[in-house]
Order: structure tokens, then C-alpha cells, then sequence
């Protein structure tokens, strides 16, 4: 009856819990639908342990530097909870005679100033000869009883503890790109040579004509044009053929200010100054209820101000806005002792967070401002150059994203004994939320590839910016999102785990999970899917938009799933000795349905005009000056036919989530003088993997390279696509068709404090094989198979050692221990510090072109039989050999691999170390100083070599090479004073 009665007083607290956490969340949104979201800056938080959800949304990413305060701060409380454990206790308890203070903590702060750093050697090399850092971290912890006077005792049974801590901190973010050239910006392209140095050729777009000598037999080449173009005289672009709007846009450009090169490249740095302000509370509170009832409060509190370093500080900066975060937590659980034997917790937990990007000035419409119609207001239009080095100009996408989530969780686990079985039954269920408001290009995008100003068909001729200057787009999309979207899903899970003592020597774990997730769903039912088998009723072809909740089709696009979780492991000691253990087990689990802050999947309540030239090496889909065409339906469209002529969305049907098997064993052994040395290999295989927005789900057969320059023709070219009414079909970051394979062999040896000694030293071993596709799209779509390879994140080689010595001088040591000014100079110093080495990730190598028609989506390089790509001899200079690869001729696909299996980046490096003294005040107080230096030896690592590979007729004279290194000395002062 007791453990019923606990139930219903449960359900109770649950039920106040919830409403005070919605309360505290201010989670407003729900019920103004047709509003833009208007929020302050949260800081995004993760969800709850109990949802399992490892798909982490971009926004916890995005503020992970405020997260990390927020996870010191953790650390803290629970340093000093260990400590109210082990110093709480009658008078005496210490050994000193001296009563315990009742409350303890600490109170610190933490200085770093660039008067006390090396110059980072990326700043050197560009000629720079300042690098702003200004960091102040600063906080304090409180744990004691909780006592108020004349209205609660606390009787010893009710403790806290806060804790907060906050950063002020401008730091400088080095950047090098290139930018035109004055001369450039003016027309004239005089100056402007090729990756070989060689000079390269603008053409006027406006003398196009037929090559009366063409033969269509042949390939096109300069010796067999299709098409006849007149370079401009000198390489100069007229004044009066310069677009006005590009001419106002251009002069928001900076001019070069750098010479690293090569050949004009790399003219251009910054190291603007980023700024950061969290501020991060987290407080507990602990109450028993006689022995066997406990409950636990805990609340966590955070916001800041990510202030990203401008590249151009002026308003058509490319870089990423300022963001605004903040997030709110809190949880209340209880456990209960029925009996000895039998144990009841119950837990509930809200969690809300948000993030939006301040604008520079909203009021401003600054399409308006530099001539361009056509597009809505409120960012800087984006112009964007293809496959070209220059620095983009105009704000980023996602210029004017903001967003909420919340995140509601229960859990309920018994606990009983019964003999050698430990059992364990469980309850939990979560339920996700993400309010978002996020246009890719609410002002517009325009690219500019540079073929309309080249030789048609010929590689290594015309420029992007010359293109720009003439105003004409090969491109152009734009983002009208009219509301928010509000997504939901939840995860509901049901565990049974058994751990069951079969001797005194042996302990295995048995558990079985079934995991129940429901996919995306939107409030309003305002998503939109292509479904492959509706006939479209303008092309009679299959393939139309479908919408959720009307037609006889459900509110989600992919079934509920419900999988089952096993898991196994044991803990083993040979022999009966107790100083060797070997562990093992493996699992099996599912990831969730995504709940990512985007309008992916809700074309027709939102609209993405999408144009694109009927040929981009003849015509312009629009000019500046004309502005973004006009001819597309505003939204709402509804129609089935709403997704033609644009990039659709597609919901997997079958969804299908991710899951991951996993393996581990090891053996752990205490040898003398308190070494301890672990040996252990782990494994993972990943099925359905989400791939990323990469992969074109209505791509070009390889089979079309046969039809070569006919691909230009974008009519042509969508004709032999599978959905010819549709310009491409994007399964956005689920698409649940990748795989992975990792193993990883570690060799730890680790010293436990003695003597003033603690160290541990690790070698890791491992390799990583996936298909998985980050931020890079395969070369072909309808053979992902091809794109198996080590990932490109891989290091097979990681060393790390962390220790710590104790100088021995002053009390308690063993030398200097009588007191005096020697020992309270000499005396309480330790030394600490962290050292890692790690190998390069595998090179990617690209080529310079990609004249495939759009059949290759990321074109790889040749591999050229019988050469080396490595070198005896690495350096700088050249580290790896360039001629083992070549540019794939025009219209074939590239036979390299997707990573090299065996050239590497150069590896990394650092030494941090740390220098505290440690001083005695008063009664059981203690004053830290601390000086740290993080990359102490200033050791510079090398950046990556150039991996772009040109033709033997246009060589990348800089492939191989290695411009400069980076890293450098942070020198950072710290206080504290613990009580």
C-alpha cells in the first residue's frame, strides 16, 4: 500500500512540476500561429537523457561555447557536493578538533589578456601584428544546509547547492580568403592569371554565335567550338556594360590587404574579434523525508550573446550574424525505499531554449537600398560565385533564423531484489517540440558561375566576378516563408534489465528495451511531401506534392516504429582475483525522429522560387538590374503541381531510423606502486544512417556523359532525369541510407595520486569506414556505393597524457615541512597539464573542373597508375606528389576514391600546462593561484595541403603544398578562493 500511496503523491508532484516547468519555459508561440516568432536569445539546451535522441539539432551546436560554461559549472557543484560528503560530521570528525563549517564553496575568476600571448602564427604570416583576446570567467559555488531562520530548521535533512558562473570575452578569429582587386572591381581583369600563373581570358557574352565549322562529331574543344565568343579588349570589362546594381554591391567589398598568395589568391585577411557573454546558473536541492524518501531538485538557468567575428563589417558582411540564446531546465525526482529490497524513482523534467539572430538593422531594406526588386526585405541579398575563390558577398542563409524547442520527459523505474537478480523495470516518455522560423534567402540568392563570360565549353576561361559585374545570373532562388513552423514528435520507452550475480567473480547484465518513436508532425498540419506515386496533373507523369492531413492522408509522412533495444555485459574477475577485471557487452539502439529548427517539407504553405538558366553557358536566367523574376505563385499553393520547376522535398516513406550495434571488451589490471593498465578494443556498426542533404534523389544517369555538351540544355538535360517535372528531390538530412563501421583499440596506464604523483597516458588505434555524407555531395547519386571509404574525420593515431605533481615542499610533503617563510613561499606548488598527439585526417582531393553536365554532384579525381602519391620526404613544400592524380577529362566520372586510403593531413599537436600554488587562510580556507598556458611550446601545426588537382593543360602549380601554419600561445591567470 506504501508503494502505491508514494505513486499517487507522484503523480501529484509530476502534475505541479509540469505546469510550473511550462510556466517557467514561457512557451508562447503555440497559439499565434500566423505570427513571426518574436524571442530574446536563448541558449539552446540538449534534450532529455531519456529521449536518446543522438540526432543533436544544430542550435545546441550552435552555442556550444555557452553549454560548456554551463557544463564547468556542473563540475563544480559536483566537487562540491563530494566535498560536503566526505567533510560534513559532528565536531572532530576531521582529526583536527575543529568543528566542520556548515556551508562551503568557492569563489574564482580567470584572465586571459593578449599582452601575455605569442602572436598566432596564422596572424604572422599575413602580415598582422595584433590578435585581440580578452576573456574574463568568473563565477562561485554554495553548498550547505538549508536554513531559514525562525521558519525552517532543516533538521539536517534539506541541502543546495548554486552555482553560478559567467564570461566576457572578445577573441579574434583569423581569416583569409580572397577578394577581386581593386583593378578587378573596376572592370579590369588585366591582372587575372590561373592556379599555373598563366593569364586567363574574359569573354563578352553579348558576340555569342554559331560556329559555322563546328562538326558534331567531334568533342567541343578550341580547335572545334560550337560556339565563337570575342574576348573583351584588354581584358576589360566597359564601364558602361557594368551593372548598376553589381556596381553599388561591389563597393561593399574591402579592398586586399594581404599578399600570402599564390598568383593574387589569399589577398585578403581579417582577424575581427568575436564577442561572448554567458551567464549560467545551476542549483540543486536535496530533502529527505526520514531514511527511506528522497527528493532531488535541480535547475539550470542560461543565457549569452554570441557576437560572430564580421568578415566585412559593414552590412553586406558574409560571415554569421550575431545570436542571441538563452534556456531554461528543471527537474524534480523522488526515490523511495519500500523496502531493502525494493526501490521506487520517479523523475519529470522541462527543458526550453531558443536562439535568433540579431540584425544589424531591420528597418533597413537594403535590397531597396542598392537597386535590386523583386525581393522581400530584411537581409543583405546573397551573391554567390561557383567554384570560384573569391569571398561571397551579402548575408549568409539563415540570416534571420529564430527558434524555439521544449522538451517534456517522465520516467518511472522499480527496482528489486530478489536473491542473485537485480531487477529493473522502466517507464519514460518524452515529448519534443521546435518552433521555427527559418528562411534560407529571405532577400534573395544570386550565383554566378563565370561560364557566360568564358569560351563556351572550354575550361580555364572567363571569371565568376567578371560574370557579376555584368549582372547576369546563371541562378537565382529566393525564401517567402509566411509563419512559423511547429513541430512535434515523441519517444516513448519500456526497459526489463536483469543484473544477475552468478558467483562472487562473475556479473552479467541482461536488458531488453522496446523504444516507440512517432515521426515529425506539424500543429497545423503544414507539411508537404513528394509522393512518388500520385500522377502529377501537369506532365500526367508520377511524381506530385502531397499534403499532410488532407486527401485521406494521415498528419505525418512515415509510420510510427517501434524497435526493440537488447543489451548484454559482464563484468569478470579471473581467478577471483580482485586485481584484474575483464568487462564486455554490446547493444543495439535506434536513434529518433529528427526534430531539426528548419521548413524542410513545407513547400506550398511556404514558397522557394527556384530559377535557373535554360542554359548556363549561352543565356542568364536574370540580370541585377531587371531583379528577381516575377513569374512564380505566392503562397499558399496548394495545388499538387505547386513542387514543378523547383527542388522538392521528400519524406522517406518507410521511416526507417538509424540504429547502431555496438561491441566493447577490455581488461583492467592494478599492478604496484598504484599503476593501474587497462587494455580495450570497441567496435560499432551503423545501419540507416541519416546521409545528410547531399544526395540527389532524381539524379542523371552516367549513362547521359554520352550526350555531352547537350547537357548544358537544361530542358535536355531535366528530360532524362527520373522526375523530369521537378529541377531536384532532396530527402533533406534523413534519409536514412548510410552506413558505418568503426574499431577502436586503447591502451590506457594510468598512476593513481601517490606521493604527489597522479598521471594516466592513452594510446588510441582506430579506423572508421563510412558512406555517410557531410557537407559534400556524392559524385553520383544512383551509385552510393562507390562512396565508401574512411571517413574523413578518421585519425588512426591519438596519444594524450594528463598529469599532475605535487612539488614536495610545505606541510604534509616531504621536504620544507616545519613552517617558516621558506615553506610558505616554497611550499603548496603543483604541476598539471595535458598533452595530445594525434595523426592527420585522410586528404580529399578535388579537381579544378566539373564539366559533367550536372551528372557528377562532386566530381572526383583520376588516379594516375604507377605513380606514388607519397612522398619520402614531406615538407611544406610539397607533401604529397600531385602527379599521382589528374583532372577527369571533360564529360567522364573520376575512378578516385572519395578519401585517399592512404595520404594523410599533417597531424596535430599541444601541450597545455598549468602552474598552482596553493595557500592556507584562515579556517579551512584555501586560496589557489593559478597560471595556465595552453599550447605552452607555441608549436605552430601545419594546415592542410592544397588538394584542388588541375589538367596537364591547366595544372594547379600550388597542389600538394601547404600555406602556413597556426596555433599559438594563450597565457590565462586564474583566482580562487575555496571555504
Amino acid at each position: 500500500m506504501r508503494l502505491f500511496r508514494a505513486s499517487n503523491n507522484l503523480r501529484t508532484v509530476g502534475s505541479l512540476v509540469a505546469i510550473a516547468c511550462f510556466l517557467l519555459s514561457g512557451f508562447s508561440l503555440a497559439g499565434q500561429p500566423e505570427r513571426a516568432i518574436l524571442l530574446a536569445a536563448f541558449v539552446p539546451s540538449s534534450q532529455p537523457t531519456t529521449t536518446r535522441n543522438r540526432e543533436k539539432s544544430p542550435s545546441v551546436r550552435e552555442v556550444h561555447s555557452v553549454e560548456s560554461t554551463l557544463q564547468r559549472a556542473l563540475d563544480v557543484y559536483r566537487a562540491q557536493l563530494e566535498r560536503i560528503k566526505s567533510e560534513s560530521g559532528p565536531k572532530g570528525a576531521n582529526g583536527t578538533g575543529r568543528r566542520n563549517r556548515e556551508y562551503h564553496g568557492n569563489v574564482f575568476e580567470y584572465v586571459r589578456n593578449d599582452i601575455l600571448d605569442a602572436l598566432p602564427h596564422q596572424v604572422r604570416q599575413a602580415q598582422g601584428d595584433k590578435s585581440v583576446l580578452r576573456r574574463n570567467q568568473f563565477g562561485f559555488n554554495l553548498t550547505g544546509p538549508v536554513k531559514i531562520p525562525r521558519l525552517f530548521r532543516g533538521n539536517g535533512q534539506t541541502f543546495f547547492s548554486l552555482t553560478y558562473e559567467g564570461t566576457r570575452e572578445r577573441i579574434a578569429r583569423p581569416f583569409l580568403s580572397t577578394a577581386p582587386t581593386l583593378r578587378q572591381r573596376s572592370g579590369d581583369f588585366s591582372d587575372l592569371v590561373d592556379n599555373a600563373g598563366e593569364p586567363i581570358t574574359i569573354y563578352d557574352p553579348l558576340t555569342t554565335r554559331p560556329n559555322p565549322n563546328y562538326d558534331p562529331s567531334r568533342p567541343v574543344s578550341v580547335s572545334n567550338l560550337q560556339y565563337l565568343r570575342d574576348p573583351f579588349p584588354g581584358n576589360v570589362i566597359p564601364a558602361e556594360r557594368i551593372d548598376p546594381v553589381a556596381r553599388r554591391v561591389a563597393e561593399f567589398y574591402p579592398p586586399p590587404n594581404a599578399n600570402v598568395g599564390p598568383f593574387l589568391r589569399n589577398n585578403f585577411f581579417r582577424n575581427n574579434a568575436e564577442t561572448n557573454t554567458p551567464n549560467g546558473i545551476v542549483f540543486r536541492l536535496d530533502h529527505s523525508i526520514g531514511t527511506r524518501h528522497k527528493l532531488t531538485w535541480n535547475g539550470r538557468l542560461s543565457t549569452g550573446v554570441d557576437g560572430a567575428a564580421p568578415i566585412f563589417e559593414n552590412p553586406a558582411n558574409p560571415g554569421a550574424p550575431a545570436r542571441r540564446a538563452r534556456s531554461r531546465s528543471m527537474s524534480i525526482s523522488e526515490t523511495f525505499n519500500v523496502s531493502p529490497t525494493i526501490t521506487n524513482q520517479f523523475s519529470a523534467s522541462a527543458s526550453y531554449s531558443g536562439l535568433a539572430n540579431e540584425e544589424a538593422d531591420e528597418a533597413t531594406n537594403y535590397a531597396e537600398l542598392i537597386g535590386l526588386q523583386g525581393v522581400q526585405a530584411g537581409a543583405f541579398p546573397r551573391f554567390h560565385f561557383e567554384d570560384s575563390e573569391y569571398v561571397n558577398i551579402g548575408n549568409p542563409p539563415g540570416a534571420q533564423i529564430r527558434f524555439q524547442n521544449a522538451y517534456y520527459s517522465v520516467s518511472e523505474q522499480l527496482a528489486v531484489r530478489l536473491g542473485s537478480h537485480n531487477l529493473k523495470i522502466g517507464f519514460s516518455g518524452s515529448w519534443g517540440q521546435v518552433n521555427s522560423f527559418r528562411p534560407r534567402y529571405p532577400s534573395g540568392k544570386f550565383d554566378f558561375n563565370g561560364k557566360l563570360t568564358s569560351l563556351p565549353g572550354i575550361n580555364n576561361t572567363g571569371n565568376a566576378f567578371a560574370q557579376f559585374l555584368l549582372g547576369l545570373a546563371n541562378r537565382a532562388e529566393q525564401s517567402v516563408v509566411l509563419h512559423p513552423s511547429y513541430f512535434r514528435a515523441n519517444t516513448y520507452r519500456i526497459s526489463l534489465r536483469d543484473e544477475y550475480q552468478f558467483s562472487r567473480n562473475l556479473t552479467w547484465n541482461f536488458g531488453i528495451g522496446l523504444q516507440i518513436n512517432t515521426p515529425r508532425r506539424e500543429k497545423y498540419n503544414r507539411q508537404s511531401t513528394i509522393d512518388l506515386n500520385l500522377v502529377n496533373p501537369t506532365t500526367g507523369r508520377r511524381g506530385a506534392l502531397s499534403f499532410a492531413g488532407r486527401n485521406g492522408r494521415s498528419n505525418t509522412f512515415s509510420p510510427v516504429q517501434a524497435n526493440w533495444e537488447p543489451n548484454l555485459s559482464f563484468a569478470w574477475n579471473p581467478a577471483g582475483s580482485r586485481k584484474t577485471v575483464v568487462r564486455g557487452g554490446c547493444s543495439l539502439s535506434y536513434f529518433n525522429f529528427p526534430l531539426y529548427p528548419t521548413d524542410f517539407g513545407t513547400l506550398g504553405f511556404n514558397a522557394a522560387p527556384f530559377f535557373v538558366s535554360a542554359n548556363d553557358q549561352l543565356s542568364a536566367i536574370t540580370t541585377l538590374s531587371g531583379g528577381f523574376p516575377a513569374n512564380f505563385i505566392r503562397p499558399p499553393d496548394l495545388r499538387a503541381e505547386a513542387a514543378n520547376d523547383l527542388k522538392a522535398d521528400y519524406f522517406e516513406p518507410l521511416g526507417l531510423l538509424p540504429n547502431e550495434l555496438n561491441w566493447r571488451l577490455e581488461a583492467e589490471r592494478d599492478l604496484p606502486w598504484d599503476f593501474v593498465v587497462r587494455l580495450a578494443y570497441s567496435g560499432e556498426k551503423g545501419n540507416h544512417l541519416f546521409t545528410g542533404d547531399g544526395v540527389e534523389l532524381n539524379p542523371l544517369s552516367p549513362d547521359a556523359l554520352a550526350f555531352r555538351d547537350e547537357l548544358n540544355d537544361l530542358t535536355f538535360n531535366l528530360s532524362l532525369r527520373p522526375y523530369p517535372q521537378f529541377r531536384g528531390v532532396s530527402a533533406g538530412y534523413a534519409y536514412p541510407i548510410g552506413s558505418s563501421s568503426s574499431h577502436r583499440g586503447t591502451l590506457r596506464i594510468e598512476k593513481r595520486l601517490s606521493g604527489g604523483l597522479n598521471f594516466s597516458g592513452s594510446y588510441l588505434l582506430s579506423k572508421t569506414i563510412d558512406d555517410v555524407l557531410r557537407g559534400r555531395p556524392p559524385q553520383n547519386s544512383t551509385n552510393l556505393r562507390v562512396e565508401r571509404a574512411i571517413a574523413p574525420w578518421d585519425a588512426t593515431h591519438q596519444f594524450s597524457l594528463n598529469y599532475l605533481f605535487e612539488l614536495p615542499f610545505g606541510e604534509g610533503r616531504a621536504l620544507l615541512n616545519r613552517g617558516g617563510w621558506a615553506e610558505s613561499i616554497i611550499g603548496g606548488w603543483s604541476v598539471s597539464g595535458v598533452t595530445i598527439f594525434r595523426s592527420g585526417t585522410p586528404v580529399e582531393l578535388k579537381p579544378m573542373f566539373n564539366n559533367t553536365g550536372g551528372v557528377a554532384e562532386s566530381l572526383r579525381v583520376n588516379v594516375v597508375p604507377g605513380v606514388t602519391p607519397r612522398l619520402s620526404e614531406r615538407s611544406g613544400f610539397q607533401w604529397f606528389n600531385a602527379a599521382a592524380f589528374d583532372q577527369p577529362a571533360d564529360f567522364t566520372l573520376g575512378n578516385g576514391p572519395r578519401t585517399h586510403p592512404s595520404l594523410r593531413n599533417p597531424g596535430f599537436q599541444n601541450f597545455d600546462m598549468s602552474l598552482t600554488k596553493r595557500i592556507p587562510v584562515a579556517d579551512e580556507g584555501t586560496l589557489e593561484l593559478i597560471v595556465e598556458a595552453f599550447n605552452a611550446l607555441n608549436y605552430g601545426n601545419l594546415n592542410q595541403p592544397d588538394a584542388v588537382i588541375g589538367s596537364q593543360e591547366n595544372p594547379n602549380l600550388n597542389a600538394g603544398r601547404i600555406v602556413g601554419t597556426s596555433g599559438g600561445r594563450v597565457v590565462q591567470l586564474g583566482l580562487r578562493f575555496s571555504f
